[in-house]
């Protein structure tokens, strides 16, 4: 894929106020791929309302980003399993979480692997889009096939 054929997302620092942020796990396991693979499938199928943001530079303290929690219409975190660092990290930063999942907790085994399968996905992104995306951000969701 060529740089000209990216998708361009909106810049999450100008924009937060307008945005869903959303945090996800990135753990090397089955779930925390499937976290992290759920935060880029929504970023990219809504791209003017929902938008992942760097967990990593929260947790090293970047003003920046904490920032764009901060201003965010609604913060939402992925959890990969019963550790919930996802969102525990944000809370440590002093963020208020509006929606929060752990992948391990809606019947999916945490693996030693990174592979996943789509239909394991598509379930953890069904499962915020019809829990919270739908009921929460202006309707806007209401016929939404993801």
């Amino acid at each position: 894929m060529s740089r000209s054929t990216y998708q361009l997302l909106p810049h999450c620092a100008t924009h937060a106020k307008d945005l869903v942020i959303v945090a996800a796990c990135d753990g090397a396991s089955t779930v925390g791929q499937i976290g992290n693979e759920v935060a880029r499938r929504l970023s990219k199928r809504y791209p003017d309302i929902v938008r992942m943001c760097c967990l990593s530079a929260v947790s090293a303290g970047s003003e920046a980003h904490l920032k764009i929690f901060r201003d965010a219409k609604a913060v939402i975190a992925i959890n990969g399993c019963q550790l919930m660092c996802t969102s525990n990290i944000l809370r440590q930063r002093g963020m208020e979480i509006t929606y929060e999942v752990a992948v391990a907790r809606e019947g999916i085994n945490k693996l030693p692997s990174l592979d996943y399968t789509d239909e394991e996905v598509e379930k953890i992104a069904e499962k915020i889009v019809n829990e919270f995306l739908q009921k929460n951000i202006n309707n806007q969701y209401s016929q939404a096939n993801i």
